[in-house]
């Protein structure tokens, strides 16, 4: 069984912020594959959706707990493979669009995922790292400046629709590294990602 968990915060007012992109894309996951999953159901701190991937058992997950809680998601769950853990979540570090695999390294600073880190015992989990820093109109990456800058960003503003119309191409992206780490093991999904 693979663990497929968006964060994010629940509420409207962090709708389409850039800290919720996990949620955002985990629901388009549940729209890419149209016919493998069931509509999400409330189930312990969290929403569900079952299905398939590439013939693999998969759960969708949106915790319903804060961010900084994420990881008490795990009290429902018996013997968890960290192995078969995916996060989804928001890298300010990363240019908004970009997607990168990684798995056994720091939080980064990310309480959601110092959350997943304390409730699994483990840092050996998957993470899809998705760019969120916002890019000035020549593309490059710019970082809010100024004290607080980069938390009223992450947490309080909007993206706009320059950026949310990108969902359907992140959700390919992420698809398609689901689908290699399932047929072929994440050592293969990690050395296609940049190709």
């Amino acid at each position: 069984m693979y663990y497929i968990i968006g964060l994010g915060n629940p509420g409207e007012q962090y709708t389409d912020t850039p800290h919720n992109i996990g949620y955002e894309l985990v629901e388009q996951l549940r729209a890419h594959y149209p016919y493998d999953f069931g509509d999400f159901a409330a189930q312990n701190k969290q929403m569900v959706a079952k299905g398939v991937v590439s013939g693999a058992e998969c759960v969708l997950v949106k915790p319903t707990t804060y961010m900084n809680k994420s990881g008490e998601i795990f009290g429902a769950y018996d013997n968890v493979d960290p192995e078969k853990v995916i996060v989804i979540y928001d890298d300010i570090d990363l240019p908004f669009g970009t997607v990168k695999l990684s798995r056994d390294r720091g939080s980064g600073g990310h309480n959601g995922i110092k959350s997943i880190e304390q409730h699994l015992k483990t840092r050996t989990f998957i993470r899809f790292r998705v760019g969120v820093c916002p890019l000035d109109w020549f593309g490059n990456p710019r970082k809010p400046q100024g004290r607080g800058a980069v938390e009223r960003y992450l947490v309080h503003k909007k993206l706009s629709r320059r950026y949310t119309k990108e969902y359907d191409n992140l959700v390919v992206k992420i698809a398609q590294h689901l689908e290699n780490i399932i047929d072929k093991g994440y050592s293969h999904a990690v050395s296609v990602q940049g190709r």
